[in-house]
């Protein structure tokens, strides 16, 4: 599930003080500028945790009647990463899923947190390169939005260049939903992200990211098969804190709230307008 890379589900990622991540630089005067890069050594074992909640609610407006219902769905994973290789295009990492676990009020589930019911036990080999894009060998499910979380909650956004706290960038990528009214979408995320601070030691970085998410087309055939009928409209809005860790390589700790509302018509001629309301909430750390 998925911010940023997949279980955004992320890719993207939140909602929490920076400060309760530790003490960042302030008065600290003139700070160089720094590289803020993915490169985890070989050898390297990160323990993973995702908290993911998902609250849905659904309106359906037709005949005077306004029928509102409210889901809540949480998934928790713990996973394994070991750092196999490492070069100057990025790491080899491989991936164990030692525990997942769902819960939910209601009777709606997306496909990616079906898929990630199977994911327990299993392992997938990745790349990670310095920007913080990865790459999963293989088609088989771990490659699927369900894991992406795990990879990374910065797809190919981290700069190439030196910059110092205070410096901003903007980016546009397409990124999966942990949840959506039919259960599978990509949707465009339109980002500014900030370099807030550097702690003392130079060793962690604190970056915060706001932007916006659109996404617009047909509803996605369903993994159980059928027709597929309607057309839905999704947009909202993400932010996130995220701390990486310069000395391991790594995003130690990452928060994500996404705000969506998705109209979805065309359903039948009987069949009125349905407005979804989500919220997505996502904490990804090492621990």
């Amino acid at each position: 599930m998925q911010s940023w890379r997949r279980f955004v589900y992320g890719a993207v990622t939140v909602a929490g003080a920076l400060g309760a991540f530790g003490r960042p630089a302030t008065a600290q005067g003139v700070v160089s500028p720094v590289v803020l890069q993915l490169r985890p050594r070989p050898g390297d074992l990160l323990r993973l945790r995702l908290d993911q909640t998902i609250e849905m609610g659904v309106s359906e407006r037709g005949s005077g009647e306004d029928t509102t219902a409210t889901d809540v769905t949480s998934l928790v994973m713990l996973a394994r990463l070991s750092v196999e290789s490492a070069d100057l295009n990025g790491a080899t990492v491989m991936a164990v899923a030692d525990s997942v676990r769902i819960e939910s009020s209601g009777s709606y589930q997306s496909d990616v947190l079906r898929q990630a019911k199977l994911l327990q036990g299993q392992r997938f080999r990745f790349r990670v390169a310095p920007d913080g894009s990865t790459t999963v060998a293989g088609a088989d499910a771990w490659a699927g939005p369900a894991v992406g979380s795990l990879l990374s909650q910065l797809p190919a956004t981290l700069p190439a260049e030196p910059i110092a706290p205070g410096t901003t960038w903007n980016r546009s990528v397409d990124i999966p939903l942990a949840a959506a009214p039919d259960g599978k979408a990509n949707a465009t995320l339109t980002a500014t992200f900030r370099f807030d601070s550097l702690s003392r030691s130079g060793e962690f970085a604190y970056l915060s990211m706001k932007g916006r998410l659109v996404r617009s087309g047909p509803m996605q055939k369903p993994a159980t098969g059928g027709v597929t009928e309607g057309f839905v409209q999704t947009s909202g809005n993400v932010t996130a804190t995220l701390m990486l860790d310069r000395r391991r390589g790594w995003i130690a700790d990452a928060r994500t709230v996404i705000a969506l509302r998705s109209l979805v018509t065309g359903r039948g001629k009987d069949s009125p307008p349905l407005r979804v309301r989500m919220k997505i909430t996502q904490w990804m750390r090492v621990m």
